[in-house]
């Protein structure tokens, strides 16, 4: 079991399915919302997966990961841990167009050539996405999107873009409808 850093009654169920996993958006460092936050419409029906591209390598700790977190809903490092950032509730501003429809995870480093650690993997593919459906934050039948395919980005390079278009509930779904 994780290190709690926080505990709201939002969580209590999360932590107990979700072994790797800090709350941490004031931890990390990330800007706090201006004004009030948008609060999401449960469940969402995809999964937005990006790269931080920086730093180019895996981060190892704690200290290194935090320092990563942007206004995504979930950080993955390769230290074992997914990070919130902006959480289950309210709105991300990382998908242009598209903020409202789904969670944005980023894998932390630079996907392009190479994966993030298979543990990384594994922690959003078979935890934080089982965990997201069962506790009804995303659709049964989410559909997971690379960030390329919303915008006009590289994102989530090319190495992380090919593994994922084996997963689970992959699909090209148009995005441009919503």
């Amino acid at each position: 079991m994780a290190i709690h850093l926080k505990s709201t009654k939002n969580w209590s169920v999360i932590y107990e399915e979700l072994p790797s996993h800090h709350p941490t958006m004031s931890v990390g460092g990330a800007a706090p919302y201006r004004g009030s936050p948008f609060p999401l419409a449960l469940p969402l029906p995809f999964l937005y997966i990006h790269h931080t591209y920086q730093p180019d390598r895996p981060c190892r700790s704690f200290r290194q990961c935090s320092r990563n977190m942007r206004a995504m809903h979930f950080v993955v490092g390769s230290d074992g841990y997914i990070y919130e950032e902006r959480g289950w509730h309210h709105l991300g501003t990382n998908t242009r167009g598209q903020n409202s429809y789904g969670y944005s995870v980023a894998f932390i480093g630079n996907n392009s050539s190479s994966l993030p650690s298979r543990h990384a993997l594994d922690l959003v593919r078979q935890h934080l996405a089982k965990c997201s459906v069962d506790n009804r934050r995303l659709q049964a039948n989410f559909t997971p999107h690379w960030h390329r395919q919303l915008v006009d980005t590289s994102c989530p390079g090319d190495a992380l873009y090919s593994e994922i278009r084996g997963w689970e509930h992959f699909g090209v779904r148009d995005c441009s409808v919503l």
